[in-house]
């Protein structure tokens, strides 16, 4: 089974990524924001989730050990297949989707094409005692108001790794959310 690849990401096709391994080129289904990211870089490393039936080989794509742990929780709710995971999974960060399940935020989670109050309110009630392992990308020394300097970066083109790693560097002094940007920006690699 396919678990991890590494190589050049080449172009996109019908919303997925096609990877370069060794002059083997795999179709991916990725977030868009790491769809973003990986286009800009020269070598891409993914975790894989392949999805097999009966006439389909799919592999799905993530920059995160804790994207992927999200995706396979989440396929085990009923009523979520995994293009609704994946739309799940590009709303935020993990950390903020894991906020989202154990405080019943349905509004935050219902923000996904597909994915109705009824399905929402089964994601929280199933997943709150899956999710006991879970561990944070984050540190609990961020803010607040975090999350929207995260989704800032993210919309500039950075993947959500780069934008908590280098937020991680920002002196947590400094409580401004466009200065915090502006800090976290000097430090992405």
């Amino acid at each position: 089974m396919i678990g991890y690849l590494t190589g050049k990401a080449l172009f996109e096709v019908d919303k997925m990524l096609i990877l370069d391994v060794r002059d083997v080129g795999y179709s991916i289904y990725v977030t868009e924001p790491t769809l973003n990211w990986a286009l800009i870089q020269n070598k891409v490393s993914l975790w894989i989730f392949p999805v097999i039936r009966e006439n389909i080989f799919d592999l799905y794509g993530f920059e995160t050990k804790n994207e992927l742990y999200f995706f396979k929780k989440l396929l085990g709710v009923s009523g979520v297949g995994p293009k609704s995971a994946l739309g799940i999974i590009a709303l935020a960060s993990t950390d903020t989707l894991y906020q989202a399940i154990v405080s019943n935020n349905i509004d935050f989670l219902t923000s996904v094409p597909g994915i109705g109050k009824k399905t929402a309110e089964r994601m929280c009630i199933e997943l709150k005692d899956n999710l006991k392992d879970y561990n944070p990308e984050t540190p609990n020394t961020f803010k607040d108001n975090d999350s929207d300097v995260v989704d800032a970066l993210i919309a500039l083109g950075y993947s959500p790794s780069q934008a908590y790693s280098s937020l991680a560097k920002v002196d947590p002094a400094i409580t401004e959310v466009n200065e915090r940007i502006r800090l976290a920006l000097k430090f992405i690699q």
